[in-house]
């Protein structure tokens, strides 16, 4: 009986155990970006190579002119706190780093203008829509039930 006991101890630690290593390794910003990570998909790989390039319009199950991509707005940052960090990061200074010329936000989104494109961001997501004309944004904010004005960089 208490091998029996032993073994089913044991097994539920090596479970366990696997399951932790999942975790980190699919969710753990250091280790998830990492090429060598056989959780992380080559898809995501290559999309985090591509993050500066300027994505093609395409259209999702739904006809929207938009593309999805991976969140490179804000990292590192637990998802249940981004929008409180968010209140509190100087404006200015986020938005200088992240590339975006003009911007709007409110407690659930953030809209902006990088280069070209236009893109919209629900706070605590992994992904971002990434529309190439301000009216296909505008759009999508009015199907969101959102008002977001842009402004420039000296409103902030």
């Amino acid at each position: 009986m208490h091998f029996i006991l032993s073994t089913i101890k044991n097994i539920i630690a090596i479970v366990i155990i696997m399951m932790i290593i999942y975790i980190a390794l699919r969710y753990a910003p250091f280790l998830r970006d990492q090429e060598w990570n056989p959780v992380s998909s080559i898809s995501e790989t290559s999309d985090i190579n591509n993050l500066n390039s300027v994505p093609e319009t395409q259209y999702n199950q739904q006809n929207e002119p938009y593309t999805i991509e991976d969140n490179d707005l804000i990292q590192n940052i637990p998802k249940s706190q981004i929008k409180n960090v968010f209140k509190i990061i100087d404006k200015q200074e986020f938005m200088a780093v992240s590339g975006l010329r003009r911007m709007g936000y409110n407690d659930d989104y953030i809209a902006g203008q990088r280069d070209d494109y236009f893109i919209i961001y629900k706070l605590g997501s992994d992904k971002i829509k990434v529309f190439n004309t301000e009216i296909e944004m505008e759009q999508e904010l009015i199907r969101l039930k959102q008002h977001i004005p842009l402004k420039e960089l000296n409103a902030y």
